[in-house]
């Protein structure tokens, strides 16, 4: 997926017209238009602010990875436990880890 076309999913799973993501990222709807048509590479720091906007990382706009993190409480306790010593980082991933593990085994037997 090109970095326009993961802008434009973006901005329609937020629900927001080009012109009012412009508004949001401080720059013109025809700049949006653009970026989306892949005709124009947004700077840094538009990227930023688009990214910023559509509740994204700038690495998933540019990166090859389809996921996003779309909650924004969820990935600012990451963003947090990633500055951690990695003792606590581990014990954190540990308890992580039992929950999915416990989630996945309920799944399992409900279906």
């Amino acid at each position: 997926m090109t970095l326009g076309e993961k802008l434009k999913t973006a901005r329609q799973r937020k629900k927001l017209s080009q012109q009012e993501l412009g508004k949001l990222a401080n720059t013109h709807q025809k700049n949006i238009s653009k970026y989306e048509q892949d005709l124009v590479v947004p700077s840094a720091l538009t990227l930023k602010s688009i990214a910023e906007a559509l509740e994204v990382t700038t690495d998933y706009l540019l990166g090859e990875e389809d996921f996003t993190v779309k909650d924004t409480t969820l990935m600012s306790h990451f963003q947090v436990v990633d500055k951690m010593p990695d003792e606590d980082k581990t014990a954190i991933m540990k308890i992580l880890a039992a929950y999915i593990r416990d989630f996945k085994t309920r799944q399992a037997y409900a279906g």
